[in-house]
């Protein structure tokens, strides 16, 4: 017998939630750098030292989002996830399960076309660069859902992955 959803999500996943956020964040505020590098070096040209550091501090973290995103899913997977906000097996239930699915392939599948990119083949960074644009799409997607659950259906969804209000579990 399967034991019943939890209420909130674990401070583990909440932690694991909020640090690959702020990585994905970093992620982009670092990718021109990994453009001006490479332009730089197709042209015979030395980058700057910044460009550089955040090149290399863009691909760690890449990786390092593998791995987080690897960690949630084996939580997920482990302890479970509270059940949606709206009724069960209705479409918005369907949809977001949908997107959070999404967020763990594209999320994988965009720290593995990077390191692919990065280290064996350069022309994957097109695929990295349109698996980007549709995570771009997906925070967007997630936001506002998260929005119209807090402040115009106001079902307290953001309590259940909010740093300050975490189940006491793990």
């Amino acid at each position: 017998m399967r034991p019943a959803r939890p209420v909130a999500y674990s401070r583990v996943q909440i932690a694991l939630h909020w640090l690959v956020a702020a990585l994905v964040l970093e992620q982009y505020a670092s990718s021109g750098a990994i453009l001006r590098s490479h332009t730089y070096h197709r042209l015979g040209w030395r980058p700057s030292a910044s460009d550089l550091l955040l090149h290399s501090l863009h691909n760690r973290a890449g990786l390092a989002i593998i791995g987080l995103m690897l960690a949630r899913l084996a939580l997920r997977l482990w302890i479970g996830a509270p059940a949606p906000m709206v009724a069960v097996g209705s479409l918005a239930a369907r949809l977001a399960q949908g997107v959070h699915f999404a967020f763990y392939a594209v999320l994988i599948a965009e720290g593995v076309t990077g390191a692919v990119a990065s280290y064996f083949w350069w022309p994957m960074s097109a695929v990295h660069v349109i698996l980007f644009d549709l995570l771009l799409a997906l925070v967007t997607i997630h936001v506002a859902a998260a929005l119209w659950g807090q402040f115009v259906r106001k079902d307290a969804a953001l309590r259940r992955i909010a740093i300050w209000a975490p189940s006491s579990r793990l």
